[in-house]
């Protein structure tokens, strides 16, 4: 059996503690989102508990994130699925004018020529 120390149970922590703050949610909020406890999920981001396959699950498939961004810091795609998830997480309006600003800003960035 390969034993996972308590540096890794910290880092899958920091990991899901950055994830949470990235889309501006509480620890209460994203708890309850996720169907887990705020208790655990304190102890979860402080390293003091490790997650099982069920709730890294449940917390990937609710917020629509990588596992293997989770488990091995892979950033690949991670910023793609952070966006999609705040954009997923606003009003109908609000989408609409988001979409509309970050369309207008890739614009922007991809026109100017210095």
């Amino acid at each position: 059996m390969i034993e996972i120390d308590k540096d890794y149970n910290l880092t899958v922590g920091l990991r899901i503690r950055e994830v949470r703050e990235v889309l501006n949610m509480t620890r209460e909020e994203f708890s309850e989102k996720c169907d887990i406890s705020s208790s655990f999920l304190a102890a979860v981001e402080n390293g003091k508990k490790a997650i099982t396959s069920k709730t890294l699950f449940k917390i990937c498939n609710t917020l629509n994130i990588s596992a293997d961004y989770i488990i091995r810091g892979n950033t690949e795609g991670f910023e793609i699925d952070m966006i999609l998830e705040m954009l997923h997480s606003l009003p109908p309006q609000a989408r609409e004018y988001a979409v509309r600003i970050l369309r207008e800003y890739i614009n922007a960035i991809t026109s100017y020529t210095p």
